[in-house]
């Protein structure tokens, strides 16, 4: 279930406002994958990709549950909307977003913010070690005064010998004016 926090101050989770920048206002979303998570995300896969949701695995970076996506030849996506209309449509309001992995293997993943009409407003790559916990995250970018926005990770299957596996946990958005 997503929460929403609104402060007016940066968490130590995300550290994405320069020294001497002034802003109005932070309204922060987390998803950590806990409670009933079949209406809030959705998976796409391709050739031998999938995604799901681990539930009480004991695999979990916090909480009882975790996502993951998995593929060699194939691909594989979670994705989530994130409401957004509370942020005001003002000059400069934009978003930065992370979320935790833990690959199996070195990989690479693309970090993806979409809007309502099916256009890419973000996307970046995040090249991560085989192992445990790790952050990956997103540059800013603006809001536009986007009601929604979806987040999407993307795991693209390398072809190489080895089917790749990672798990997904505590997605956090701030979007500040």
């Amino acid at each position: 279930m997503w929460a929403l926090t609104i402060t007016c101050v940066l968490s130590a989770a995300i550290s994405v406002v320069g020294a001497g920048t002034a802003h109005a206002g932070l309204m922060q979303f987390e998803n950590g994958f806990e409670g009933d998570q079949s209406t809030s995300w959705e998976s796409d896969s391709a050739g031998d990709g999938s995604a799901g949701i681990e539930i009480n695995s004991g695999n979990a970076r916090t909480g009882a549950n975790n996502g993951w996506v998995r593929g060699q030849f194939g691909g594989a996506s979670e994705k989530t909307w994130v409401y957004t209309a509370g942020v005001p449509n003002v000059a400069g309001a934009g978003c930065v977003a992370q979320i935790y992995v833990r690959p199996r293997l070195r990989t690479t993943l693309v970090l993806e913010i979409w809007t309502p009409s099916g256009g890419k407003r973000y996307s970046v790559d995040r090249t991560v070690d085989g192992g445990g916990w790790q952050r990956v995250y997103t540059d800013r970018w603006p809001l536009f005064g986007e009601q929604n926005m979806q987040f999407r990770i993307v795991l693209h299957g390398s072809g190489d010998a080895g089917v790749n596996w990672v798990r997904l946990d505590d997605l956090v958005m701030q979007c500040y004016w």
